[in-house]
């Protein structure tokens, strides 16, 4: 994982903690399912799952900053 300037970590910490909506720290798959409808509004709870997993890399059932992190700078971040 390449490391992001501070200003972007906290731009993806922005987008993070918005979608953190318990504030607990963690991103739950209702949650995620919640940030993929808003991406993808015509993404279905299969796909939602799918890529929940794939996100989801130590399969604790949560999205940690850390694999958010590391999906945003794969998907979302250009180098």
């Amino acid at each position: 994982m390449q490391d992001l300037p501070a200003d972007k970590r906290e731009q993806v910490r922005e987008h993070f903690d918005f979608f953190d909506e318990d504030k607990n720290g963690t991103i739950d798959f209702d949650e995620f399912a919640n940030l993929l409808r808003i991406i993808s509004p015509e993404s279905s709870t299969r796909q939602a799952a799918e890529g929940f997993s794939i996100i989801d890399t130590n399969s604790d059932g949560f999205i940690d900053f850390e694999e958010f992190m590391a999906w945003w700078e794969t998907v979302w971040y250009e180098f």
